[in-house]
């Protein structure tokens, strides 16, 4: 086995050290094969799953600033910019700009100053020459810096026909991202290191500050509205019926046309145990009101629950609801409205489950239709595995 250079062994001992501290960084590194390319004329560049270095860059760095680096390239790989799709015709340098001004507004935003070693980004000095070191942007995700930029640099390509600009260094600038290439497993599998991370809670001892920004700002976003169609045409599809009289779009009178009437009633279970907070509750019935089938269902029934049933008969949503009459924050037994709906089966075509999933898993016996909503994203990937093994179960969350 071949002795470590000192670069690799500089770069080693912090990754070792991420292993213990800051997890997330330590998951990212090891997704990758770090390597020495004495031809790159920047510190680091990641893409293809690997992370490139300059040996040369890398020994002259102290400590702290090789540590900036390695964060800074780790940063843009939990991003996603290396493995996003590439608008037609991309180029690098715009790429690699666009990578470095979303870096630099996260850390503006979490920092309230844009006075900190980000705003010393190559990518962020030349926008600042270009449009003046004063200047003030709105929020863009990487898309939007990414045309925003380029209309910069095509204005300065032809300000520099006329010598009126510095380029200087921009081609290295160029360099850092030309290994990026569309790749969706690597986005699955950073993605999948994220959650991970919110989930335990591994951003490091350090409190995590960058990592929590970037969990902020990558769009992961679940489309939870896909599971709320698809429980629709669950609990309407029984109730579709042939007729004589309204042709089929397809084939006319030739074959029987279709449709379905709006008879289908739903039970909505509502937890109002002691671990839900106040938000999620407010949520939950902000939800209901605004629910996206309420021009399709006839009919939606409401029961709140902790250790057992809060009322003593479902309020029906056209009621105005009395929410002083609610006393819950008890416990919480999924068994109590699971039990409610299988006794009265006959009259809902389905069930949903408004929930932060902390609870025992019941026992729903025979065929059902039960979709559990959970209030955040974290609270899902916790529970989603016991739920969906639940007998005819699918889950989703409230993306607020």
């Amino acid at each position: 086995m071949m002795a470590k250079t000192k670069a690799e062994k500089k770069i080693s001992d912090i990754v070792s050290q991420w292993f213990y501290t800051d997890s997330l960084k330590f998951a990212v590194c090891s997704l990758h094969s770090i390597v020495p390319n004495p031809a790159i004329t920047v510190p680091f560049r990641s893409g293809k799953k690997r992370i490139e270095f300059s040996p040369e860059l890398v020994e002259k760095f102290s400590d702290t600033e090789l540590s900036f680096y390695l964060n800074l390239e780790v940063t843009r790989i939990l991003l996603g910019h290396p493995y996003q799709r590439k608008p037609y015709n991309a180029k690098p340098l715009v790429l690699a700009m666009s990578s470095d001004a979303v870096i630099w507004q996260l850390n503006t935003r979490k920092r309230k100053t844009d006075d900190n070693e980000y705003s010393k980004l190559p990518g962020v000095q030349y926008l600042k020459q270009m449009i003046g070191p004063h200047a003030t942007f709105c929020d863009m995700n990487f898309e939007q810096w990414y045309k925003y930029i380029l209309d910069i640099v095509v204005k300065a390509k032809n300000a520099e026909s006329a010598g009126t600009t510095d380029n200087e260094g921009l081609e290295d600038l160029a360099s850092m991202s030309e290994l990026w290439e569309e790749d969706e497993e690597a986005l699955s599998d950073i993605k999948n290191d994220i959650e991970d991370a919110i989930i335990k809670e591994g951003y490091g001892k350090d409190g995590g500050e960058i990592e929590r920004a970037v969990c902020d700002s990558v769009d992961f976003s679940f489309d939870y509205r896909r599971a709320l169609s698809k429980f629709r045409q669950n609990v309407i599809s029984p109730n579709r019926k042939l007729t004589r009289m309204r042709p089929s779009r397809r084939y006319g009178f030739k074959a029987m046309g279709s449709r379905y009437e709006r008879k289908a009633n739903i039970l909505i279970a509502v937890d109002v145990s002691g671990s839900i907070t106040d938000e999620s509750f407010e949520h939950f019935i902000h939800a209901v009101k605004n629910f996206f089938f309420l021009g399709i269902i006839e009919n939606i029934d409401l029961i709140f629950f902790d250790v057992n049933l809060k009322l003593s008969k479902p309020v029906s949503y056209k009621k105005k609801i009395d929410l002083n009459e609610i006393k819950g924050r008890g416990g919480t037994n999924f068994q109590i409205p699971c039990d409610f709906y299988g006794e009265h089966k006959s009259d809902y075509s389905g069930m949903i489950i408004f929930t932060d999933g902390e609870g025992e898993p019941p026992v729903i016996e025979g065929s059902s239709n039960v979709l559990w909503i959970l209030d955040s994203r974290l609270n899902y990937e916790k529970s989603r595995q016991w739920i969906t093994k639940v007998c005819g179960c699918q889950a989703t969350f409230l993306p607020f």
